[in-house]
């Protein structure tokens, strides 16, 4: 029987900067292949047939994208051999000789057609961080203009009524449960700003889930606050927790996961929104709770304009970004050896376990 892998966002770009877990992650894993050398998309084949390879084994695993990039792997997860295969930038190996181990593959380039494309590299590079930069700086400017929203709706919520629907929530879904062990608690990344916009990988993280409860309510209504109440309810029960980020402000929740009760809540408002589809599948609601007459509406929608202008302006930079980035990798790639990148994929696939 083949295993079941798992879509997960390997970064976000967010209104406090670019945000990954790959941190959390190494912790969890107890063996981690650090691959480093030029940015590439032929590492993503690599993942891939290491990845192919281990589901007919009957491994589940996660893999981890790069929004920048539809397709792009910057790494993937063996569950039951908590193996991790990862090239990030942004973190090293700490622990030589005790499951942290490197994987140079800068010996598969050409070094003189290196020489040839570095200038060109190097120029396209320098005013390719400008973009990111400036689509970074949007992105905080929206931000900003985000919580102006949602101090907006606060002052229509009611409160009372939201802790209601929590008590409910957590009475009708975890009830009497108590597990005699020390709850596990993981982190992930659901969704990010991309070239094509807003982008989630939800329908995989939830496919194999019984029971769906999405979220209904507005920006500043509670929905982070509840799901992060609602995970610390559950491992007070001795139940393991996965909290799933939100891909534009790195201080929310946009799902919690409970796997032992194979359940997820999940934020389905703008601009990940989700219906009911099948049975499992149910809304919290929380509008009941929201007093509309308390609601300055022109001011809302004068907000709201300004909030979407800088995330079609932040969108924009980044897809620069994006174009440049490509063309950035596809020039490394042009100098790979052939001989040597089949030498090191097949030195890889022997350390499925």
């Amino acid at each position: 029987m083949n295993g079941i892998i798992t879509h997960y966002m390997g970064r976000s770009y967010t209104g406090q900067g670019v945000k990954s877990f790959y941190k959390e992650i190494i912790q969890e894993a107890n063996k981690v292949y650090f691959f480093k050398g030029p940015t590439t998309y032929r590492l993503t084949d690599i993942f891939k047939e290491i990845g192919y390879n281990a589901v007919r084994r009957g491994k589940n695993m996660e893999w981890f994208y790069d929004p920048m990039h539809e397709d792009l792997l910057e790494g993937l997860y063996i569950n039951e051999t908590k193996t991790l295969y990862l090239q990030a930038d942004t973190v090293d190996p700490t622990y030589y000789g005790a499951g942290h181990e490197w994987v140079p593959y800068y010996e598969a380039y050409n070094d003189r057609k290196l020489r040839d494309i570095g200038p060109i590299v190097k120029e396209k590079q320098i005013s390719n961080d400008v973009w990111l930069t400036k689509g970074l700086q949007a992105l905080s400017r929206a931000k900003k203009i985000h919580d102006e929203w949602e101090q907006l709706i606060q002052v229509a919520i009611s409160w009372d009524g939201i802790t209601a629907l929590l008590e409910d929530c957590t009475k009708n879904n975890i009830g009497n449960i108590q597990l005699q062990k020390n709850p596990k608690v993981t982190h992930r990344l659901m969704g990010s700003l991309t070239p094509l916009g807003a982008k989630d990988t939800l329908e995989s993280i939830s496919k194999n889930l019984k029971t769906r409860l999405y979220i209904k309510g507005l920006p500043g209504s509670g929905k982070s606050s509840f799901m992060k109440k609602f995970g610390e309810e559950a491992k007070l029960h001795g139940l393991d927790v996965r909290y799933i980020w939100c891909g534009l402000d790195a201080n929310s929740v946009d799902g919690v996961v409970l796997p032992q009760l194979q359940l997820c809540v999940v934020d389905a408002t703008s601009p990940h929104i989700y219906e009911p589809e099948r049975d499992g599948d149910e809304i919290i609601d929380f509008f009941p709770h929201i007093d509309q007459t308390k609601l300055n509406e022109d001011k809302i929608l004068e907000v709201r304009n300004r909030y979407s202008n800088e995330m079609e302006l932040a969108q924009d930079y980044l897809c620069t970004y994006a174009g440049e980035s490509k063309m950035i990798k596809m020039l490394y790639d042009s100098a790979i050896e052939e001989d040597k990148w089949s030498e090191l994929q097949e030195k890889m696939l022997e350390t499925i376990r």
